[in-house]
């Protein structure tokens, strides 16, 4: 791998290090580019780092203590994909777009999978996917998954390690219906932000 990926490797691990896990938010001015262009589910593309900066401070008012974890990461040129988990316990408020949620003492733990492209030693645009969904269980906005029984680890007819076969000729079951029939409520308005 060449010198300037692993440079923009180090840069993309930073940002979460550095913002989430350290809440040292002055650091998304160094690492991103004035005009960044962000990308993110439900909203559309965003100019600047002071989004960031907002999701950050969100985060970390309801989770004081939020440990940014670098779990997978490779670059190429001048993208770089990482794959993170925010954990820690939901201590503080949580202002979502819907009104805040109370701290519930819950252990929390949530991933994210984001792509940086790096232009002149800063990132100048991102892609990022957070993982609501299992947040907002963690938080009981969304009912839990059901439990699986004891001694089901063996996948249904049709599937082979949980994944289904496709072009499988068994007279497979049709799935289960979705443990989830509707959002709450609370969530049913969700736009954009946590």
């Amino acid at each position: 791998m060449n010198h300037e990926a692993e440079t923009n490797k180090k840069r993309s691990r930073r940002l979460y290090e550095e913002i989430f896990g350290r809440g040292n938010y002055a650091v998304a001015d160094d690492l991103m580019a004035a005009d960044i262009l962000n990308h993110g589910p439900g909203s559309p593309p965003a100019l600047g780092t002071e989004g960031i900066k907002r999701q950050a401070v969100l985060l970390r008012t309801a989770i004081p203590d939020l440990r940014a974890t670098l779990n997978d990461q490779f670059g190429h040129d001048d993208r770089v994909v990482s794959r993170w988990t925010g954990s820690g316990t939901h201590t503080g408020p949580l202002n979502l777009p819907t009104g805040p949620v109370a701290a519930t003492g819950n252990s929390i733990s949530f991933a994210e999978i984001r792509i940086d492209r790096h232009t002149g030693g800063r990132i100048v645009e991102s892609w990022w996917i957070p993982d609501r969904f299992t947040l907002w269980q963690q938080l009981g906005l969304l009912p839990a998954p059901p439990e699986q029984p004891a001694g089901s680890a063996n996948p249904p007819p049709g599937c082979r390690a949980g994944r289904r076969v496709l072009g499988n000729d068994d007279a497979s079951p049709a799935p289960p219906a979705s443990p989830w029939p509707s959002w709450p409520p609370s969530l049913r308005s969700y736009r954009r932000g946590w």
